[in-house]
């Protein structure tokens, strides 16, 4: 049982370094190239003039927010390396104390279970 706990818990730490090495490639990204010039294509959405009565300056609001997340996502590439080797810590610190965890309950458990020697001789 002890092994199966531990095989498991390498292949979860495998699985988690491989969603950390994949957030780091998408946060190493270049955040201008990613989203491009996309001001010129917010005066092509369809039923513009639609839109403009339900929400006045809607166009404008959408041009901030795309500015806006612009600017995140470029300061999110930059801390990048280091939130994604936080992230990986806690998360690999947090799978080996499961394991740890569940052993010594395996351990503990067998030794409550196991038949005393005393009480056959």
């Amino acid at each position: 049982m002890v092994i199966a706990i531990w095989i498991l818990t390498l292949l979860g730490l495998a699985l988690w370094s491989l969603v950390a090495w994949g957030l780091h490639a998408l946060l190493g990204l270049d955040a201008g190239a990613l989203m491009g010039d996309l001001k010129p294509l917010i005066a092509q959405i369809p039923y513009g003039s639609v839109i403009e009565q339900w929400i006045p300056g809607w166009q404008g609001l959408l041009q901030a927010t795309l500015e806006l997340s612009q600017t995140l996502l470029g300061w999110l590439g930059s801390a990048g390396p280091v939130l994604v080797w936080v992230l990986w810590g806690i998360g690999a610190a947090t799978l080996l104390a499961i394991a740890a965890v569940l052993t010594v309950i395996v351990i503990v458990a067998r030794r409550a279970l196991a038949p005393s020697q005393h009480a056959t001789a």
